[in-house]
């Protein structure tokens, strides 16, 4: 079977000596350490503005060269100077994905870099030729803006709980699911990120196993595990609770 370093080596062997091509790197698992045997691949390309049509054709030529690409999808991207493409390899596992990421070189220098060491995200630099890809140290002053309008709409929603109580006296459990999600979980979702991983607040659940301590894993899940209109009832003032003591911590 076709491995993920063979697809790795082929895709730097060939896109370094292209010209268009400026640097070439890998975010998610491999740049992380946490490779396992679910694991896709998290491609990054920074290539020249004129030559992303060249860059298309170029990456999928490899990538054909390496086993037929038997899915690809180009996902919507918000960002005038990002593009992305999902591809799978036939004869591959079904769980190694090839994210593919494309950056154009003419994207500001201040909208992306990488904090230095952090475990949550990272990356793994395969080619860089000019210097594209920077690991600057922490700085709370980035982000805590960003973080206390966070907070602010987190309080706010913990004061509109009925919104969530009334749809669960109506008996109706799909609409209290929504808004409980919305007015209970995400709060303490939130809440906790700015705690535990500031500078990547905006991760939501992404990856969470990961980068909480177990006992505020296991209160998380208790929270997040609502199979009756019920259970939703007796929770919510539970979860009040424990966001007061989240909000305490953070010195609020």
């Amino acid at each position: 079977m076709i491995s993920r370093d063979i697809i790795i080596e082929k895709l730097k062997d060939a896109l370094e000596p292209l010209p268009y091509f400026y640097a070439f790197w890998l975010e998610g698992a491999d740049a992380t350490h946490t490779v396992d045997r679910y694991s896709d691949l998290d491609f990054w390309v920074d290539v020249e503005d004129d030559f992303e049509q060249h860059s298309y054709i170029a990456i999928e030529k490899i990538l054909s060269e390496i086993a037929r690409i038997d899915y690809k999808y180009i996902e919507p991207q918000g960002h005038p100077k990002l593009r992305q493409r999902v591809y799978h390899l036939a004869g591959t596992g079904e769980y190694l994905l090839i994210d593919f990421n494309w950056q154009l070189h003419s994207r500001a220098k201040d909208e992306y870099f990488y904090i230095k060491d952090s475990s949550v995200e990272n990356a793994l630099v395969l080619f860089d030729k000019v210097n594209i890809i920077r690991f600057l140290e922490d700085n709370p002053l980035k982000y805590k803006a960003w973080n206390d309008a966070r907070l602010g709409e987190s309080k706010y929603r913990y004061t509109q709980h009925a919104r969530v109580t009334k749809y669960i006296l109506r008996k109706q459990y799909l609409e209290s699911y929504t808004y409980y999600n919305r007015y209970v979980l995400e709060p303490l979702i939130n809440v906790l990120r700015i705690l535990y991983t500031p500078a990547y607040a905006s991760l939501h659940l992404l990856h969470i196993s990961r980068h909480l301590p177990e006992t505020e894993l296991n209160m998380l899940e208790y929270f997040a595990k609502i199979p009756t209109l019920e259970d939703m009832a007796r929770k919510i003032p539970e979860a009040e609770k424990w966001f007061s003591e989240l909000i305490g911590r953070l010195g609020e």
